[in-house]
Formats: structure tokens, sequence, C-alpha cells
């Protein structure tokens, strides 16, 4: 009787805790996928996990703080989803795809990563590139900048036409712009041109730095 009694926990007290940074994480990025980004306060991320707002800023000391750690948690996403290439060019290619498709997932959550972008998230990622980047160090910032630059640019761009429901290309008269019809007829689309854009990008660094790809 008396070791029964040792073992019940004290009373109200739950076996483990309503919050986490993590599930408040969690219930905010659902619910930026759900109700937009105009529906994500303290309080509506409070109420999805059934707790008060009070007890959320115990975790958190702003707004802010939260919606910085749903930046990081996404850009996180991104690793575990990418699949890497054999090559150098295959993989920063395998990586800006996996960027592209985290966004396209989370497209309310597009101005939060340019808000709050997690640049220190991308250090480890940015030494692997250069690790066996074929080009030498004077040229190689400009290559981290021009791969970034065109991997977020599209992607967010793309994610605020889905984030608002409208095609990326608005209708046109074709009779009047015959030359932009059939390009975009004959043309890839979506990811397949996100990725020829890519390949294009590589196509100039080979052209401009080609003859100083020595691997220094």
């Amino acid at each position: 009787m008396g070791a029964r009694s040792a073992t019940k926990t004290k009373p109200g007290r739950p076996l483990k805790p309503l919050i986490t940074r993590e599930a408040a994480v969690k219930a905010a990025i659902d619910l930026l996928d759900r109700e937009g980004i105009d529906a994500l306060s303290v309080q509506a991320v409070a109420r999805a996990m059934s707790v008060t707002a009070p007890s959320l800023y115990y975790h958190f000391k702003d707004k802010d703080e939260l919606l910085q750690l749903v930046a990081r948690t996404l850009l996180r996403e991104v690793g575990q989803n990418v699949e890497l290439g054999t090559g150098w060019k295959e993989r920063a290619i395998a990586l800006a795809v996996a960027t592209r498709r985290m966004i396209l997932r989370h497209p309310e959550a597009a101005p939060l990563m340019l808000r709050y972008f997690p640049r220190s998230l991308m250090l480890g990622a940015y030494e692997s590139t250069l690790s066996e980047c074929p080009y030498p160090p004077r040229h190689q910032v400009a290559i981290l900048e021009a791969l970034e630059k065109l991997t977020y640019g599209a992607s967010l761009f793309a994610a605020a036409a889905e984030a608002h429901h409208v095609p990326a290309m608005p209708a046109f008269d074709t009779g009047r712009y015959p030359r932009l019809a059939a390009a975009l007829q004959a043309g890839p689309s979506d990811e397949a041109l996100f990725v020829e854009t890519i390949e294009l990008l590589f196509d100039g660094f080979a052209a401009r730095y080609g003859s100083e790809g020595t691997g220094s």
C-alpha cells in the first residue's frame, strides 16, 4: 500500500510539459500552411495548442523569436529532403531544387524566409559547396551569391504566386504576343524550368571562369 502510494505523481502535474519550443514552432507552421500568414499570431498559436498566450510567451521573448525559429526549422527541412548528386554541380543543383520544393510546400511562410533568413544555418552549406568548387577563391563569393539569389529569388516569386492563387504568368492575347506564346509552349515549365535556369548559371560560370577552373 505504502509502496504503491509512493509512486503517485503530484496532482495537477502533467507527466510531460504541455508546451515545448519545438511543439510551438510546429503549431505555427501548421497554422501558416492552413490559414496563411495574416492569421499567424502568438494568440492563434496558443489557441491551436490549447494553452494560454502568456504561457507561450514564457518560452519565447516575443513573436519575432517564434518567427525566427519557424524560418530556421523550415531551412533545416531542406537538408532532410535533399537528394545529393555525385559532383559539385549536381549537388548544388540538388540543394537548389530541395530549397525550392521546401518553399513551395510552405508558400505562406515565404515572407518569413525573406525577413528572417537564418544565414548562420547556411555556413556549413557554404563551406561544403566551396570545398569542391573548381574555381579559384577570388570567384567563389560571386558564385555563392549567384546561386543563392537565383534559388531564393525564383522560389519566393513562385511561392508568392502560389500563396495568392495567381498564375506565375498571366493570361494574355497570344495573337498580340505570338513569340511569348510560342516560347511558353515550347519551353520547360515549373521545376524543369527552374533547373534549366540553374543549368544556365553553371554554363555562365564555365564560360566566364572556365580557363581558371583548376580546382585550386
